[in-house]
């Protein structure tokens, strides 16, 4: 019975293996954003596949927002795959949805919205562009913008 077992097993990984060697591997580059401004710090760490509607993946990541007299106090959000809440890689766009959870009743939405610049170097795709943040709070919702620092995959 064990050997039966063993076997079993056996072929289901050299089955798996066939399978896995039949699909074509997509490519897929590391993906890091950020910014650092009056409004917020972040760092994000991802990974997007290649070509038109490539895959976006978050690993990780956080928002740092910073106080706003009057509105809000400083919080940080810790940001998982889970809160990516739309994504958009087309031509030379990207765009990112950033949706974590709330901290003491304090909410945010981080939309990335870039454009790849211009570049000699091939490996390295390097994105311009700025962030929007909504922040909703107790004493209301504010609306912060800002441009990125860095944003680039490669």
């Amino acid at each position: 019975m064990v050997a039966l077992l063993r076997l079993a097993q056996i072929l289901s990984l050299a089955a798996a293996l066939c399978f896995a060697a039949a699909v074509p591997a997509g490519a897929t580059a590391s993906l890091t954003c950020a910014a650092d401004d009056h409004n917020l710090s972040f760092d994000l760490l991802g990974n997007i596949g290649s070509g038109d509607g490539g895959a976006i993946q978050l690993i990780d990541g956080e928002i740092k927002l910073k106080s706003l007299r009057g509105k809000f106090n400083a919080r940080e959000f810790k940001v998982t795959p889970e809160h990516i809440s739309g994504k958009w890689s087309f031509g030379n766009e990207l765009r990112i949805g950033i949706s974590p959870e709330s901290v003491d009743e304090v909410s945010v939405f981080l939309a990335i919205i870039a454009m790849r610049a211009k570049s000699g170097d091939s490996n390295l795709g390097r994105y311009r562009g700025e962030y929007v943040l909504k922040v909703q709070g107790p004493k209301g919702e504010s609306v912060l913008r800002g441009r990125l620092k860095d944003c680039s995959a490669g």
